[in-house]
């Protein structure tokens, strides 16, 4: 259980490192120094994300139950992985912030811009079935389960709280080529080792 927890949390943590929309927004809530809009907005995008992990989630169990379409799934696994470091890798920081403006409350707001982004749909599917294949996630147990669920929430939480604190220290800090391609680094590895193992 506890496994569960801290596993979904660093890979959390890690994945949404990569700059977007709802980052570059908390980014500029931080900036105007909306501390508690950054709280709201974060909240909120976590909301979102506890939807769609426990969808993409629930996908990657129902896949595992089908025998027929998991006989290969850590060579897919693995090329998921690879796809999303060459994603990571390639890309340029996306999405724009956006302007909030005043009477708008920043929960609604986080709801909306995270509620377009269903990315973490297949995101969360390919990041379980490699945990899965590499044994360092069993999801036998809904006890399992909704552990996991709740430290991919942790992570994101945590991630994005801290940057809207870092928000004055680091005011390029989507533009950092570290922070933008550290994740792409780690799931190149990820699949390649998944590749040579």
């Amino acid at each position: 259980m506890i496994q569960s927890l801290v596993v979904g949390f660093v890979f959390s943590f890690l994945g949404s490192i990569p700059p977007g929309t709802i980052n570059l927004s908390v980014l500029q809530l931080g900036l105007k120094n909306q501390m508690l809009g950054v709280l709201f907005f974060s909240l909120a995008a976590v909301a979102v994300e506890f939807v769609y992990a426990s969808l993409a989630v629930e996908f990657q169990l129902f896949l595992i139950e089908n025998t027929s379409l998991t006989e290969n799934l850590q060579i897919i696994s693995a090329l998921a992985m690879i796809a999303l470091g060459v994603i990571h890798l390639s890309n340029k920081p996306r999405g724009q912030p956006i302007e909030f403006k005043q009477g708008r409350t920043n929960f609604r707001n986080g709801v909306i811009i995270s509620a377009v982004n269903p990315l973490a749909i297949p995101f969360w599917v390919a990041v379980t079935a490699y945990l899965q294949n590499q044994g360092l996630l069993v999801l036998g147990s809904a006890s399992n389960f909704w552990s996991y669920i709740v430290g991919i929430c942790l992570g994101t939480l945590m991630l994005l709280v801290f940057v809207g604190q870092m928000a004055q220290k680091f005011q390029n800090f989507q533009n950092n080529l570290v922070v933008n391609k550290l994740p792409g680094v780690i799931f190149l590895g990820l699949g390649l080792y998944t590749f040579w193992s």
